[in-house]
Protein backbone atom coordinates (compact mmCIF):
# COMPACT_ATOMS: atom_id res chain seq x y z
CA UNK A 1 0.00 0.00 0.00
CA UNK A 2 2.58 2.38 0.54
CA UNK A 3 4.99 1.67 -2.52
CA UNK A 4 1.75 1.93 -4.23
CA UNK A 5 1.13 5.50 -2.79
CA UNK A 6 4.63 6.61 -3.57
CA UNK A 7 6.21 6.00 -0.48
CA UNK A 8 9.79 4.55 -0.60
CA UNK A 9 9.97 1.49 0.89
CA UNK A 10 12.84 0.26 1.99
CA UNK A 11 13.19 -3.71 3.90
CA UNK A 12 15.72 -4.75 6.17
CA UNK A 13 16.54 -8.07 6.99
CA UNK A 14 14.06 -10.08 4.89
CA UNK A 15 12.40 -13.32 5.26
CA UNK A 16 14.12 -16.50 4.86
CA UNK A 17 11.31 -17.14 2.01
CA UNK A 18 14.26 -18.58 -0.15
CA UNK A 19 14.02 -21.82 2.40
CA UNK A 20 10.32 -22.96 2.39
CA UNK A 21 8.29 -20.00 0.42
CA UNK A 22 9.86 -18.82 -2.57
CA UNK A 23 6.42 -17.63 -3.56
CA UNK A 24 6.54 -14.81 -1.69
CA UNK A 25 8.94 -13.23 -3.51
CA UNK A 26 6.33 -11.67 -6.25
CA UNK A 27 3.89 -10.18 -3.31
CA UNK A 28 7.18 -8.94 -1.71
CA UNK A 29 8.19 -7.02 -5.45
CA UNK A 30 5.03 -5.64 -5.25
CA UNK A 31 5.14 -3.93 -1.62
CA UNK A 32 8.73 -2.87 -1.66
CA UNK A 33 10.89 -0.37 -3.04
CA UNK A 34 14.34 -1.50 -1.87
CA UNK A 35 15.49 -4.71 0.36
CA UNK A 36 18.35 -4.58 2.10
CA UNK A 37 20.00 -8.44 2.98
CA UNK A 38 21.96 -10.06 5.43
CA UNK A 39 22.93 -12.98 3.79
CA UNK A 40 25.70 -12.59 0.56
CA UNK A 41 23.34 -14.99 -1.81
CA UNK A 42 19.75 -13.29 -1.04
CA UNK A 43 21.31 -10.27 -3.15
CA UNK A 44 20.99 -12.21 -6.53
CA UNK A 45 18.07 -14.43 -5.64
CA UNK A 46 15.75 -10.96 -4.86
CA UNK A 47 16.95 -9.48 -7.75
CA UNK A 48 16.06 -12.65 -9.89
CA UNK A 49 12.57 -11.55 -9.14
CA UNK A 50 13.05 -8.13 -9.60
CA UNK A 51 13.49 -6.99 -6.05
CA UNK A 52 16.19 -4.22 -5.94
CA UNK A 53 18.81 -5.73 -3.01
CA UNK A 54 21.76 -4.92 -1.64
CA UNK A 55 23.74 -7.37 0.41
CA UNK A 56 25.06 -4.81 4.01
CA UNK A 57 27.03 -7.32 5.01
CA UNK A 58 25.42 -9.52 8.88
CA UNK A 59 24.84 -7.25 11.99
CA UNK A 60 26.50 -10.21 13.55
CA UNK A 61 30.04 -9.17 12.51
CA UNK A 62 29.55 -5.72 14.45
CA UNK A 63 29.04 -7.94 17.50
CA UNK A 64 31.85 -9.85 16.86
CA UNK A 65 33.99 -6.80 17.16
CA UNK A 66 34.08 -6.87 21.02
CA UNK A 67 34.60 -10.60 20.77
CA UNK A 68 37.51 -11.63 23.75
CA UNK A 69 39.99 -13.79 23.21
CA UNK A 70 39.82 -17.24 24.46
CA UNK A 71 42.13 -16.52 27.93
CA UNK A 72 39.80 -13.55 28.78
CA UNK A 73 36.16 -15.41 27.75
CA UNK A 74 37.33 -18.22 29.57
CA UNK A 75 38.31 -15.76 32.76
CA UNK A 76 34.33 -13.68 31.80
CA UNK A 77 32.02 -17.28 32.14
CA UNK A 78 34.15 -18.69 35.38
CA UNK A 79 36.64 -21.31 33.53
CA UNK A 80 40.23 -22.33 33.90
CA UNK A 81 42.51 -21.33 31.03
CA UNK A 82 43.54 -25.04 30.42
CA UNK A 83 41.31 -27.68 29.74
CA UNK A 84 39.07 -28.74 26.91
CA UNK A 85 35.46 -27.00 26.56
CA UNK A 86 32.36 -27.96 25.19
CA UNK A 87 30.06 -25.61 24.69
CA UNK A 88 25.78 -26.41 24.14
CA UNK A 89 23.77 -24.65 22.42
CA UNK A 90 20.29 -26.25 22.75
CA UNK A 91 17.86 -23.52 20.97
CA UNK A 92 15.85 -20.53 23.01
CA UNK A 93 12.48 -21.38 22.54
CA UNK A 94 10.95 -23.65 24.96
CA UNK A 95 9.74 -26.22 22.49
CA UNK A 96 13.23 -26.63 21.60
CA UNK A 97 14.75 -27.15 24.51
CA UNK A 98 12.14 -29.90 25.12
CA UNK A 99 12.87 -31.62 21.89
CA UNK A 100 16.69 -31.17 22.15
CA UNK A 101 18.15 -30.94 26.15
CA UNK A 102 18.44 -34.38 27.23
CA UNK A 103 20.21 -35.55 24.21
CA UNK A 104 22.50 -32.50 24.04
CA UNK A 105 23.16 -33.90 28.05
CA UNK A 106 23.79 -37.02 26.38
CA UNK A 107 26.55 -36.31 23.59
CA UNK A 108 27.95 -34.72 26.44
CA UNK A 109 28.08 -37.01 28.65
CA UNK A 110 29.54 -39.40 25.53
CA UNK A 111 32.28 -36.98 25.23
CA UNK A 112 33.00 -36.77 29.32
CA UNK A 113 33.39 -40.37 29.03
CA UNK A 114 36.10 -40.23 26.12
CA UNK A 115 38.02 -37.21 27.21
CA UNK A 116 38.47 -37.17 30.93
CA UNK A 117 39.03 -33.64 32.16
CA UNK A 118 35.97 -32.48 29.53
CA UNK A 119 34.80 -29.33 30.90
CA UNK A 120 30.82 -28.96 30.10
CA UNK A 121 29.09 -25.61 29.48
CA UNK A 122 25.36 -24.73 28.59
CA UNK A 123 24.12 -21.20 26.38
CA UNK A 124 20.80 -20.46 27.79
CA UNK A 125 18.78 -17.79 26.38
CA UNK A 126 17.53 -14.76 29.16
CA UNK A 127 14.43 -16.27 27.98
CA UNK A 128 14.51 -19.60 28.73
CA UNK A 129 14.08 -21.01 32.75
CA UNK A 130 15.68 -24.13 33.18
CA UNK A 131 16.13 -25.80 36.63
CA UNK A 132 19.58 -27.19 37.40
CA UNK A 133 17.79 -30.64 38.04
CA UNK A 134 17.68 -30.12 34.57
CA UNK A 135 20.88 -29.27 33.55
CA UNK A 136 23.63 -31.10 34.99
CA UNK A 137 26.23 -28.30 34.09
CA UNK A 138 27.09 -25.13 34.18
CA UNK A 139 24.76 -22.43 32.49
CA UNK A 140 25.76 -19.09 30.81
CA UNK A 141 22.87 -16.35 30.07
CA UNK A 142 23.20 -13.88 27.32
CA UNK A 143 26.96 -14.38 26.50
CA UNK A 144 26.57 -16.48 23.11
CA UNK A 145 30.24 -15.04 21.69
CA UNK A 146 31.74 -15.38 24.99
CA UNK A 147 30.68 -18.92 25.32
CA UNK A 148 31.84 -19.91 22.08
CA UNK A 149 35.24 -18.37 21.94
CA UNK A 150 35.99 -20.29 25.46
CA UNK A 151 34.83 -23.92 23.70
CA UNK A 152 37.09 -26.05 21.87
CA UNK A 153 33.83 -27.42 20.23
CA UNK A 154 30.27 -27.00 19.86
CA UNK A 155 27.11 -28.31 19.35
CA UNK A 156 24.36 -25.72 18.44
CA UNK A 157 20.74 -26.21 17.41
CA UNK A 158 20.35 -25.29 14.26
CA UNK A 159 19.83 -21.28 13.29
CA UNK A 160 21.90 -18.52 13.78
CA UNK A 161 24.03 -19.36 16.52
CA UNK A 162 25.78 -21.83 13.74
CA UNK A 163 26.76 -17.94 12.15
CA UNK A 164 28.28 -17.62 15.84
CA UNK A 165 30.19 -20.01 16.05
CA UNK A 166 31.56 -19.35 12.36
CA UNK A 167 32.28 -15.97 12.87
CA UNK A 168 33.86 -17.01 16.45
CA UNK A 169 36.16 -19.44 14.81
CA UNK A 170 34.25 -22.70 17.11
CA UNK A 171 34.38 -26.03 15.24
CA UNK A 172 30.99 -27.51 16.00
CA UNK A 173 27.86 -30.06 14.76
CA UNK A 174 24.33 -28.76 14.02
CA UNK A 175 21.52 -30.86 15.20
CA UNK A 176 17.50 -29.98 14.67
CA UNK A 177 14.55 -31.70 15.88
CA UNK A 178 10.64 -30.80 15.35
CA UNK A 179 7.37 -32.48 15.64
CA UNK A 180 7.00 -35.53 13.77
CA UNK A 181 3.96 -33.73 11.74
CA UNK A 182 6.10 -30.17 11.27
CA UNK A 183 8.94 -32.49 9.95
CA UNK A 184 7.24 -34.46 7.42
CA UNK A 185 5.49 -30.69 6.42
CA UNK A 186 9.04 -29.25 5.98
CA UNK A 187 10.21 -31.99 4.41
CA UNK A 188 7.19 -30.78 1.38
CA UNK A 189 8.30 -27.60 1.61
CA UNK A 190 11.98 -26.93 2.13
CA UNK A 191 14.05 -26.16 -1.20
CA UNK A 192 17.17 -26.47 0.58
CA UNK A 193 20.29 -29.27 1.28
CA UNK A 194 21.40 -28.03 4.63
CA UNK A 195 19.66 -26.90 7.55
CA UNK A 196 22.42 -25.20 9.75
CA UNK A 197 22.52 -21.44 8.20
CA UNK A 198 26.33 -21.71 8.29
CA UNK A 199 26.52 -24.49 5.94
CA UNK A 200 23.81 -22.59 3.66
CA UNK A 201 25.89 -19.81 3.57
CA UNK A 202 29.34 -21.90 2.57
CA UNK A 203 27.00 -23.68 0.04
CA UNK A 204 28.43 -26.83 0.91
CA UNK A 205 28.46 -29.14 4.48
CA UNK A 206 31.06 -27.35 6.24
CA UNK A 207 30.13 -28.71 9.93
CA UNK A 208 27.74 -32.14 10.43
CA UNK A 209 24.13 -32.11 10.50
CA UNK A 210 21.84 -34.06 12.38
CA UNK A 211 18.39 -33.74 11.65
CA UNK A 212 15.14 -35.85 13.62
CA UNK A 213 15.94 -39.30 13.73
CA UNK A 214 19.33 -38.69 12.47
CA UNK A 215 19.94 -36.73 15.90
CA UNK A 216 21.61 -39.70 18.14
CA UNK A 217 23.61 -39.17 20.92
CA UNK A 218 26.53 -41.38 19.98
CA UNK A 219 26.31 -40.66 16.09
CA UNK A 220 26.74 -37.15 17.15
CA UNK A 221 29.48 -37.67 19.78
CA UNK A 222 31.38 -39.63 17.13
CA UNK A 223 31.30 -36.40 15.51
CA UNK A 224 32.87 -34.05 17.56
CA UNK A 225 35.48 -36.14 18.99
CA UNK A 226 37.97 -35.31 16.53
CA UNK A 227 37.27 -31.75 16.51
CA UNK A 228 39.06 -31.51 20.09
CA UNK A 229 42.26 -32.75 18.49
CA UNK A 230 44.45 -29.15 17.54
CA UNK A 231 45.84 -31.07 14.63
CA UNK A 232 43.29 -33.15 13.00
CA UNK A 233 42.38 -33.25 9.83
CA UNK A 234 38.70 -32.85 10.66
CA UNK A 235 39.15 -30.12 12.45
CA UNK A 236 41.64 -27.96 10.23
CA UNK A 237 39.44 -28.82 7.36
CA UNK A 238 36.39 -26.64 9.41
CA UNK A 239 38.43 -24.09 10.94
CA UNK A 240 38.96 -23.40 7.15
CA UNK A 241 35.37 -23.74 6.51
CA UNK A 242 33.97 -21.36 8.85
CA UNK A 243 36.83 -18.65 7.92
CA UNK A 244 35.65 -18.99 4.49
CA UNK A 245 31.79 -18.60 5.91
CA UNK A 246 32.71 -15.45 8.44
CA UNK A 247 34.31 -14.11 5.22
CA UNK A 248 30.89 -14.03 2.95
CA UNK A 249 29.46 -12.38 5.84
CA UNK A 250 30.57 -8.88 4.62
CA UNK A 251 32.35 -6.33 7.15
CA UNK A 252 30.54 -4.46 9.87
CA UNK A 253 28.99 -1.84 9.14
CA UNK A 254 25.38 -3.02 8.61
CA UNK A 255 23.35 -0.47 9.62
CA UNK A 256 25.06 1.94 9.02
CA UNK A 257 25.02 1.50 5.36
CA UNK A 258 20.91 0.16 5.32
CA UNK A 259 20.75 4.05 7.02
CA UNK A 260 22.46 5.54 3.77
CA UNK A 261 20.31 3.32 1.66
CA UNK A 262 16.98 4.86 3.51
CA UNK A 263 18.79 8.85 3.99
CA UNK A 264 19.05 8.06 -0.27
CA UNK A 265 15.46 6.94 -0.99
CA UNK A 266 14.02 10.25 1.06
CA UNK A 267 16.62 12.85 -0.37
Amino acid sequence: AAKAAGIPVLYYITPQVWAWKAGRLKTMAEVITRAAVILPFEEELLRAHRIDATFVGHPLLDRAQAMPDRAEARRRIGLPEDGEVLALFPGSRPEEIVRHLADFVAVARQLEARRPGLRVVVSVAPTIDLRDAQIPFPMIRSASFDVLRAADVALCKSGTTTLEAAVAGCPCAIVYRTSAISYMIAKRLVKIAHIGLLNIVAGRRVAPEFVQDDFEPVRVADALLPLFAASSPERTAMLAGLGEVRARLGTPGASERVALMASGMVA
